[in-house]
Order: C-alpha cells, then structure tokens, then sequence
C-alpha cells in the first residue's frame, strides 16, 4: 500500500512539473539592445535570418544577424525612415519615409536603393510576398496606397480615415485596414482591391495581423484594453479579449498558433494562445510598441520610436514539446516513479537558473 501511494504521489509531481504549467508560454526576454538614437519598426527574413530596423534619427536601416543578434551592416535609406516591410520572395525592403513623403525601395541582396517612389506620408507596411503587392498607410491623408512591386508603380490608392494599422493573409489574398477615429477594421480583395467588409471593433484600433494557417485576424483596441478575434472567412467578431492598458501592435508565430501584444504603459507583452483565445502569459519588456516575430527562430523584436533598446523575447511554445514531454513521462515511470518525479524537479529548476543567467 505504501509503495502505491509512494507511486501516486510521484506521478502526481511529475504530471505538475510537465503539465502544471501548460497554460504558459515559457517564453522569456533574452537580450535588449541599446542605441542611443532609439530605434524604430521592424521588418525580418526568415529564410536568411535576417532583422532590418528602421533608425529615424539616424536615417539607416540596422541590419542584425538573427542567430547572433550581432550588428552585419548598416543601410543608408534617406531621412525620416520608420515603416517597414519586405518580399522575402524578391528579397526587396519597402522603407516608409514618413517626412519625406517617401517610399525607399532597397535590393536587400546588394543593399542598393532601386527605386524612391512620392507616397504622402507613408506610415505603415504590409507585403504579400506571393503577390508582390505592397499596402502602405497614410493616416494624414486616410489612403492606404497599393504598390505593384513587380512595375514598382502606384495601382491604386483605397480611401480610409485614419488608416494605421495594415496586414496581409497570403493564403487568401485578404487585405486587414484598421481605422482608428472609426473603430472599424476594412477588409479588401487583394486580387480587384475591392472592398468586401467593414467591421466594428473597439475603441482605437491600431494593430492587427492575420494567422494564415487558422484564417483567424487579431486587432488591438488601444482604449478597450482588448483584442478582438475576427473570423477571416466570415469578417465577424468571433471573440473578445482582454489584455489590460493600452494594447498597441500585435504578432501571431503561425506554427505555434500564439499571439503576442504589446502592452506599452505597463511594459509587458501579453500572450494569448490563439487556440483558446485565453491570456497564457505575460513578458516583463520596457516600452514595448512596435512587434516583429520571426516564426523560424520563435524570437519576437520589440521597439517604441526614439527608445534606445531593442528588446528580444525568445518564444518558447507550449505546443512544440508537448509530445516530447509525454514521451519522457513515459521514460521517467518505466524507470521509477518516485526517483524520477525527483529527478525532473532538479532538472526542471537547473533549466530555470540557467535562463537566468
């Protein structure tokens, strides 16, 4: 009998230590990046693991090794640049030059200027890779310009009061516009650029993005305090989340189906499992705005304009290592409850001392 118990308790605290703690993220901040002239929006290259950062100071585009975090050159792109996106196909960068009214087109593969296109104050930057269309926002003039970046030409120009946030979903070719002043989003047909919804939601939409894989969008409500969930195949609000003050900009990793926002007032990211659509976490991060996830490497980059530090989260999924952590559970009962359920505690609080560090 004794031995029984000894075998339920073991079970019982290797269960907690595996599985206690699978409502959180495990993601943690693993280095910040200081530069005196602050940095601005990021852009990344997945398959070149490759970070370019806008610098509005010092009119460059910062480029970062994504596996060392080490600095590989600097782009000059003009004054004022803050917007940023890329065709990881072409291997193009699109800078929004806010004060110049420009949009600097860079050959990422030579780091040469192709093209300046006059855009009015172009803000921000979504790229669909696969069409080779780029939408640009411009809050001041409530257009969102559509770039063709095969002819590197205007198309045309979609009008909206007080455009600021803007995505893509590839797979769909749905275009996501959220207007601040109206608490709408916008939602057009990449293919005719025709309007197809327009959507309530909550006080001062700002940030959104779209998971191609599930077809679900997430909008930041700066004033709600929340996310909304809006269904890609229906465009209806399918959920609402709160995430505490001043929810600002938004990234989803698609293969582990989490969804980061930056709360910037009090310096956190929330983390929310898009499966769920339950807060599982939340990253202590200084002046978090501006987000960029790069989903090969699972490390999010957080910037606020004129900040000087880089912050550098490493997502550590919840998902990924399930069925890792049930194949070792069946290790650790086959050779000794007991032993093993105190082993995997030394084990467990080792790796945490180390993230420490």
């Amino acid at each position: 009998m004794k031995l029984f118990l000894f075998f339920l308790i073991s079970l019982t605290l290797v269960f907690t230590v595996f599985f206690g703690d699978s409502a959180s993220s495990s993601s943690v901040l693993v280095e910040t990046i200081e530069q005196d002239d602050g940095w601005g929006v990021t852009a990344v290259d997945p398959e070149a693991n490759k970070v370019y950062i806008t610098n509005f100071k010092s009119n460059t585009v910062t480029v970062l090794d994504g596996e060392t975090n080490k600095l590989v050159l600097e782009i000059e792109v003009g004054d004022s640049p803050y917007g940023i996106g890329i065709n990881t196909n072409t291997k193009t960068l699109y800078v929004a030059r806010e004060r110049a009214d420009v949009l600097t087109i860079v050959d990422i593969s030579t780091s040469e200027i192709i093209k300046e296109v006059k855009i009015s104050k172009p803000y921000d930057i979504a790229v669909n890779s696969k069409s080779n269309m780029i939408y640009v926002t411009s809050d001041s003039d409530n257009l969102v310009t559509v770039f063709d970046g095969t002819t590197n030409k205007i198309i045309t120009t979609l009008g909206v009061l007080d455009p600021c946030g803007v995505a893509v979903n590839e797979n769909t070719n749905m275009v996501y516009v959220t207007s601040e002043s109206e608490n709408r989003v916008y939602v057009y047909d990449g293919r005719d650029n025709s309007l197809v919804a327009s959507i309530g939601v909550g006080n001062s939409p700002r940030g959104v993005v779209t998971n191609p894989i599930t077809n679900m969008v997430y909008v930041t409500n700066q004033m709600s305090g929340t996310v909304d969930v809006i269904d890609g195949a229906k465009n209806v609000v399918v959920d609402t989340i709160s995430v505490g003050e001043t929810p600002r900009r938004i990234v989803v990793n698609p293969d582990t189906n989490l969804v980061y926002v930056s709360n910037q007032i009090p310096n956190i990211l929330t983390v929310i499992d898009g499966e769920t659509n339950q807060v599982v976490d939340s990253i202590p991060v200084e002046q978090p705005y501006e987000l960029m996830i790069n989903p090969k490497t699972n490390k999010i980059y957080a910037t606020y304009y004129g900040y000087s530090g880089l912050s550098i989260v490493d997502d550590g999924s919840m998902r990924k290592d399930s069925s890792e952590k049930y194949e070792t559970i069946i290790g650790v009962l086959g050779a000794g409850a007991l032993a093993g359920g105190i082993a995997f505690f030394i084990i467990r609080k080792k790796k945490k001392l180390a993230q420490l560090r």
